[in-house]
This record gives structure tokens, sequence and C-alpha cells, in this order.
């Protein structure tokens, strides 16, 4: 299963908000679109979407921001993905709103094979907490402090080198 560019953005937006709150921060969208390189204009979205759902509280004004609703320990990355995530059905036939036109659709099992790994793979998603999805946190704290989350891809002409910038950042997803 592959999750939607929708849904990397909105996990990195609540990792970057857990790695400050400790701090009790709040971070704006431009903060956070510097730190990972994306597009303003998706951040707005994904922070009104994440404030509709009540996983973070946003302030207007000059000390403003957005900051996490809950711990950190509160919040599972599963409840987060079926927040962003719009459509879990592994092949078109799954969803039952279209028309597949499957000659054996009634017949066919592999479906439910389909439905079961979902389930399981959400349920993974379910257990484990947004304080459990970083690794290291005292680095990746120190990371948020810096307000950088540069992350270096490798340079292919001189193994064990981080690439020139430019590289990194065409590396980077873009969103459009």
């Amino acid at each position: 299963m592959k999750l939607t560019l929708y849904t990397d953005y909105t996990l990195r937006v609540m990792i970057y908000l857990a790695l400050i709150h400790d701090d009790q921060g709040a971070a704006t969208i431009e903060e956070i679109a510097r730190a990972y390189d994306i597009s303003r204009n998706h951040l707005m979205k994904i922070v009104h979407e994440l404030s509709t759902h009540g996983f973070i509280v946003t302030q207007r004004g000059r000390s403003g921001g957005a900051r996490l609703a809950r711990q950190p320990s509160e919040i599972t990355v599963g409840s987060i993905v079926r927040m962003a995530e719009k459509d879990f059905a592994v092949v078109s036939c799954h969803d039952l709103a279209l028309d597949h036109g499957c000659a054996v659709f009634d017949v066919c099992n592999v479906r439910h094979g389909f439905e079961r790994a979902t389930a399981a793979f959400l349920a993974e998603l379910d257990a484990m907490t947004l304080d459990q999805a970083i690794r290291r946190p005292a680095d990746a704290r120190a990371g948020a402090t810096a307000r950088v989350f540069r992350i270096p891809v490798p340079d292919p002409s001189k193994p064990g080198r981080p690439a020139p910038a430019a590289a990194r950042r065409s590396a980077r997803p873009r969103a459009n």
C-alpha cells in the first residue's frame, strides 16, 4: 500500500510538532514549510484539517502558531493516517461505490485478503504513537530546535558523502 504525499506531509507536520511539544512551542506554517521545503499552501490545508479533527490547536497573531492538542504519547500514527487518507481500497474493485465491471467479482475472494492486509497495516500503525515514531528523539529535537531538518542524500559520485545542496533540493519530493 502506498500512502499519498498529503499523508506524508501530514505525518511530517505532526512529527515536527511532537519534537517541539516539550518546549510548549508553537510552530508557524512558514517555519514548517522552510524546515521541510514544502509548499506553504499545502501546509495550510494540512494544518486546517489537523485542527478541524482535533489533533492540533492553532492560534493567530504574533505569538501564534500550531501545537499538538494532546501529548505525543496519546496520538497514534494510525489515527493520523486514517484522517489524511481518503481511500484504503487496494484495488479499484474494493471501492463498492465504483462500477468496476469485474466479471469474477461475485466469486473473487482476493478482496477479503486485501481487506485483512489493510486492517493489519492499520493495526500496526495504531500500535505506534507519535512519540514512538521518532527515532533518537534527542537528536531529532536538536534539529527541531535549530529548525533544520535536512536529510543528506548520498552523492553517487562520492560514496559516503552527501550530495551538493542543489542535488539535495532536487531529490526531495515537491508539491505542485
